[in-house]
């Protein structure tokens, strides 16, 4: 027994740099939907085409030129997400902590002239957080179990500022364009190592928007991919090379976040009601490769290279968008959702499947000037299988279950 143990941590020291590169990449490999409360409650239905607020130039800037007046939106939701973790046969525990990460958003809107407005976003577009408890995954030998292996803790940020210019070009034609600096920082760990890092990089953005007659609008906008070249340190734990203390080294890994591309309508079925439809589309095949280059001393492959085979993603919204007598609104969305991954190569740093959104929200106007949204989200998610073994690390087998609730609010303030 005692010879399988040493065979196991001698397979972790050769597997440990791909380790890292898997945590990495799949660590930043959700994109963060809530950067709007008010598109939020028709999950996100239309939210490329509305001019409802100075926050519809997130999923497309060409929806600037419909504001009018200089408008200040700030936008907050709390976020439950639960996971669970069954392993195949004998493991460890698997009902972890829940992350309740908040997400912010602001955005402003300025009109330069009768055809043009400035807007400028401030948004956290691409993340991941999730923390295992110790043990988890399954038995390999007394006191030893696999999922600490693939997976102990994931923490990745994003910060996007969006400058950007909404154009009315003719009555009936709106175009837009933006420009991106987006930094990342990452903080990944399993047992066997450690990558802290960061970096930035520059995107842009465009759209347009038509209003084919009196009932019938449509919106396309399309962003950038994100170039990384992460900077940082690996940590190799004793875990891997059998030292009696941590062994850092300089790491570079490149990330390429997806560019998306999204289709928006809006149809007035009544004078006060509204139907809603998005199609968004985002390229996560970009992160089918992934080279890690570091410091460390062999027999680390130096670049060690790791092939996920991402899938690119479609998310369907359909919404409804009703106005009452007295101004306030009320909206309804569901919305399904494809996953990057599969069973053979789900991701224990960021794990991911199908989904199903269902959305409700209000919009309120206590002030000529001032108007109040609220909306609340329940994701649910399908099971998601995992049976991986990476290199020569102990196998990861069992079925995760996610699922999530978001609670929104959020103020705009016409000037």
């Amino acid at each position: 027994m005692m010879e399988k143990i040493m065979k196991i941590k001698g397979a972790i020291l050769a597997g440990s740099a791909l380790s890292l590169a898997v945590s990495s990449a799949m660590g930043s490999g959700f994109s963060v939907s809530y950067q709007s409360v008010s598109a939020l409650g028709t999950a996100y239905a239309g939210s490329g085409v509305l001019s409802e607020d100075a926050s519809n130039q997130w999923y497309n800037p060409a929806t600037l030129a419909g504001l009018k007046q200089a408008q200040v939106s700030v936008a907050g939701h709390q976020v439950w997400i639960d996971t669970d973790f069954k392993a195949d046969g004998v493991g460890g525990p698997g009902n972890f902590k829940d992350v309740e990460p908040f997400v912010g958003s602001a955005f402003l809107a300025v009109p330069i002239n009768d055809t043009m407005t400035f807007g400028l976003g401030l948004t956290a577009p691409f993340g991941t957080k999730i923390e295992y408890q110790s043990g988890w995954g399954n038995a390999v030998a007394p006191g030893i179990t696999s999922g600490d292996f693939y997976a102990q803790e994931s923490d990745v940020k994003t910060v996007n500022i969006n400058p950007s210019l909404g154009i009315q070009v003719t009555d009936r034609l709106n175009l837009g364009v933006g420009v991106s600096y987006q930094r990342i920082d990452a903080d990944l760990q399993n047992a066997a190592t450690r990558l802290e890092g960061d970096d930035d990089a520059v995107g842009w953005n465009v759209g347009l928007t038509y209003q084919a007659d009196d009932n019938n609008r449509f919106g396309v906008a399309y962003r950038s991919k994100m170039e990384y070249t992460v900077d940082g340190d690996i940590t190799f734990h004793p875990a891997a090379t059998g030292a009696p203390v941590d062994m850092k080294f300089d790491g570079k890994a490149d990330i390429d976040l997806p560019a998306s591309l999204q289709l928006s309508y809006a149809g007035n079925m009544t004078e006060r009601t509204q139907l809603l439809l998005g199609v968004e589309w985002m390229e996560w095949s970009d992160l089918s490769t992934l080279e890690v280059k570091h410091g460390g001393p062999a027999p680390l492959p130096n670049p060690a290279v790791e092939n996920f085979d991402w899938e690119n993603t479609v998310r369907y919204s359909l919404g409804l968008r009703h106005t009452l007598t007295n101004d306030t609104v009320l909206r309804f969305g569901v919305a399904k959702e494809d996953a990057t991954q599969g069973t053979s190569n789900r991701s224990a740093a960021s794990p991911d499947s199908d989904r199903v959104w269902v959305t409700l929200g209000a919009g309120f106007k206590p002030t000529d000037n001032m108007s109040i949204d609220v909306g609340y989200a329940h994701i649910f998610v399908s099971d998601a299988d995992i049976s991986r073994q990476d290199g020569t690390k102990p196998p990861l087998s069992g079925t995760y279950e996610l699922d999530a609730n978001v609670v929104g609010a959020q103020l705009n303030y016409t000037f």
